[in-house]
């Protein structure tokens, strides 16, 4: 018996979390782990889709009364924002907690005003935190909204909890069961990656010859023109101070009906391009060998049926690292460097493209973290007007 006790406790002494004593009871501690349920998927796009996606993430609405609800709807939706960052569910994702959400329809239109394709809002019917004193539980619903026609692209629904247990008493051994310092970060990262996996099926970032091809050509979905301060421009009948008239003069024929202020502009083809991430060497329009393959694809594209017909502008676009004179010469360059390499393996001819620099001008998202910067140092290619 003895023997057996001594491989027991040899064993738990190999264990991190295992505290073996000579007087008293050796303790060994069980982290927490999230428990999931399954994910509800009630909408969800059939087909992957190819072409550069940018998202602005609403602060989540919590529907159920609590303390400060406003607060922790802002945290459930940074929470999950930073994990699809990390994943890369999207290649620009933006979230703003300075937004309210008051309805689909004004957020819709702050979205497309923005110039963002997608709408991420969410609801939490039920948040409960028992820290490390009880368990906690969060309930989460997602909703991802094309912005152009405000249809419904996704929808999720999950719920997890942590379940706070009582310590097991072995005589020897204690087992205590050990609450993480934050219950609700874990529940929702582990939700947020659970609702990552169908997205990052669909939204697939330009790497194969089939999805530059779709993400370049004019017959893809069309965005419309965005106005440039966020508010519309309404339109009136001149007033009487505007066009004084005789206090005798004929009246004329009352004028033609105004089109009503709300009615949508005229959708309006944005240019089609595609943003690629090419590397090079630091400081340098190098290609690294790694970006070969990507630049073999891109190759691929423009010779083909669809393209081989079209002119394009290949344009170089850094972070902000250094300053904008410079970095408006690195892009530049960079530029060059790709369409030399696609000249020279490919049969296009060099008139077939264009090349400029934008430098640090034309960002995806804000230059405030290293992988901010990283995705705004790429290789755009867009279809000549």
């Amino acid at each position: 018996m003895k023997k057996y006790l001594l491989i027991l406790l040899l064993a738990l002494s190999a264990c991190t979390h295992f505290e073996p004593q000579i007087a008293t009871q050796s303790v060994y501690y069980q982290d927490a782990e999230v428990s999931l349920s399954q994910l509800m998927v009630y909408s969800r796009p059939e087909k992957p889709h190819y072409g550069p996606i940018s998202a602005l993430f609403y602060p989540f609405h919590v529907t159920q009364t609590m303390y400060k609800g406003s607060d922790w709807g802002q945290r459930v939706a940074k929470g999950i924002w930073q994990n699809w960052t990390g994943l890369q569910v999207f290649p620009s994702m933006v979230y703003d907690d300075n937004l309210i959400y008051r309805g689909l329809d004004e957020a819709l239109f702050t979205a497309r005003s923005r110039g963002y394709d997608l709408l991420v809002v969410g609801f939490v019917p039920y948040l409960y935190l028992g820290h490390t004193m009880d368990d906690s539980a969060v309930s989460v619903q997602v909703k991802i909204y094309e912005t152009k026609r405000g249809q419904l692209v996704c929808s999720f629904e999950q719920s997890g909890r942590i379940e706070k247990k009582m310590d097991d008493d072995f005589i020897f051994v204690k087992r205590e069961h050990r609450m993480p310092d934050s219950a609700f970060y874990k529940i929702i990262q582990a939700i947020a990656s659970d609702m990552a996996v169908p997205l990052t099926s669909w939204a697939r970032y330009e790497n194969t010859n089939q999805g530059m091809v779709a993400g370049l050509m004019p017959n893809m979905v069309q965005m419309q023109s965005p106005p440039q301060n966020g508010n519309t421009i309404p339109q009136s009948t001149p007033t009487q101070q505007e066009q004084p008239v005789a206090k005798h003069a004929t009246p004329k024929a009352a004028p033609a009906p105004v089109q009503s202020t709300t009615q949508a502009p005229k959708a309006q083809s944005k240019p089609r391009s595609i943003n690629l991430a090419v590397q090079f060497d630091v400081d340098s329009s190098q290609i690294k060998p790694e970006s070969y393959s990507l630049l073999n694809e891109l190759g691929k594209a423009l010779i083909s049926d669809r393209l081989k017909d079209k002119r394009i502008v290949i344009g170089g676009h850094t972070d902000s690292d250094a300053s904008p004179e410079y970095n408006f010469k690195l892009s530049k360059e960079r530029a060059e460097s790709v369409k030399k390499y696609l000249t020279d393996n490919f049969p296009i001819a060099p008139q077939r493209i264009g090349t400029t620099g934008f430098g640090e001008s034309n960002p995806l998202v804000p230059n405030t973290t290293k992988y901010n910067k990283l995705l705004n140092r790429r290789v755009q290619v867009s279809i000549a007007p």
